[in-house]
């Protein structure tokens, strides 16, 4: 059965889209149709701020094209970027799912086009579609199952070895290979990496420098190569504490 009224609406190029992310790929292709009808499109440049910390959560967001960056700020004014997601991935969920307010911010890393699906519908979803409902359980598993993995990291590496394990996580999620190689589909800067293994920019400018004496990586301007990434895993062992 229909989630809503069935459209007459040819497939479309967001339905084919939906049909990419785990999180959709479930639904029936009436379903989905009639889900991509409630969605609305948002173009931003890079830099813009998509919601604040603590601000009500009222959209899913969805990533078509680009890269966003979601982050908290401690009580000292540190920021400590949580997650980055790029194109096919979706995000600002567990405020809708709880009701509570946003626990981070999120900030474009690139220019971008993004799909919002509005709570109301995203709520209509869980109740009338069992299998977007455990499609969703497995993403919240898959990114609590991450959390700890980068918290572990956290806690056991010295700064070269959080910022391999980082840049193979990067690499894993948003790497495009190219021969042996992989090179990372977002814009990072230094300032950036340091958000994201809880660091100084200087400290990870020193841990770059190490990382590509190895010859492990390569930076150019804001973007990161992994050569060797047997290489980056053995560090990671290596600075294991």
């Amino acid at each position: 059965m229909s989630l809503y009224a069935r459209s007459s609406r040819p497939q479309s190029n967001l339905d084919a889209f939906l049909r990419t992310i785990p999180l959709f790929a479930s639904l029936s292709p009436n379903d989905l149709a009639d889900v991509s009808h409630r969605m609305t499109k948002h173009k931003y440049p890079s830099g813009a701020t998509l919601f604040y910390q603590d601000t009500p959560g009222a959209m899913l967001f969805i990533i078509e094209t680009g890269s966003v960056r979601v982050f908290g700020i401690g009580l000292t004014g540190q920021e400590h970027t949580f997650n980055t997601f790029g194109p096919g991935e979706i995000f600002g969920e567990l405020s809708l799912l709880d009701g509570r307010p946003r626990s981070a911010s999120a900030i474009t890393m690139s220019p971008s086009v993004i799909w919002m699906l509005s709570k109301g519908d995203f709520d209509l979803l869980l109740e009338r579609c069992p299998t977007f409902s455990r499609s969703l359980i497995v993403l919240l598993a898959e990114r609590v199952r991450t959390a700890a993995s980068h918290v572990e990291a956290i806690i056991f590496q010295d700064i070269q070895g959080r910022l391999a394990y980082e840049l193979l996580a990067l690499a894993d999620r948003h790497g495009k290979p190219v021969g042996p190689t992989i090179q990372i589909e977002m814009p990072l800067t230094q300032s950036d990496l340091a958000t994201m293994v809880g660091a100084t920019r200087e400290s990870v400018n020193k841990a770059l420098t190490y990382l590509r004496g190895r010859e492990l990586v390569q930076v150019e301007g804001n973007r990161v190569t992994v050569l060797n990434p047997e290489g980056l895993r053995r560090v990671i062992h290596e600075r294991g504490r």
